[in-house]
């Protein structure tokens, strides 16, 4: 039996470069990302996780005090699996696309929007697990 979480918006229209909101997920053995674009979409999104017992700031510098990194996902579309320092790049055609990472120990994740020219984008996740 699997049992879900609500819906846990990161980032909600968002139409510049930034960090969302960080959800914490030492409950949940694995996390589903939707991610929708729309106006032409062009930017790349960034996973990013921390085993802190705080949420680290991560719009910040990774450092000894402020530890995180970017984490890989799985897209469902395909299998293939997105290096973290790459993410997931939307190349002005608006799309939704799904993906999961395994939390292997993680407490806190989020997203982070680079290197965009248009459009804006929704991340919402969803921790699941299996009993």
């Amino acid at each position: 039996m699997r049992h879900f979480s609500e819906p846990f918006v990161i980032l909600s229209a968002k139409a510049t470069t930034g960090t969302g909101v960080s959800m914490e997920v030492s409950d949940w053995q694995n996390i589903l990302i939707t991610l929708s674009s729309q106006t032409s979409a062009n930017f790349t999104v960034k996973f990013q996780g921390s085993q802190s017992l705080t949420s680290p700031d991560f719009s910040a510098a990774q450092s000894a005090t402020n530890e995180w990194d970017y984490i890989q996902v799985k897209d469902y579309q395909n299998g293939a699996s997105i290096d973290g320092d790459t993410g997931v790049a939307f190349a002005g055609t608006d799309d939704v696309r799904m993906f999961e990472f395994n939390t292997n120990g993680l407490r806190w994740v989020t997203a982070t929007v680079t290197a965009r020219s248009a459009g804006s984008v929704n991340v919402k996740m969803v921790g699941y697990s299996t009993t």
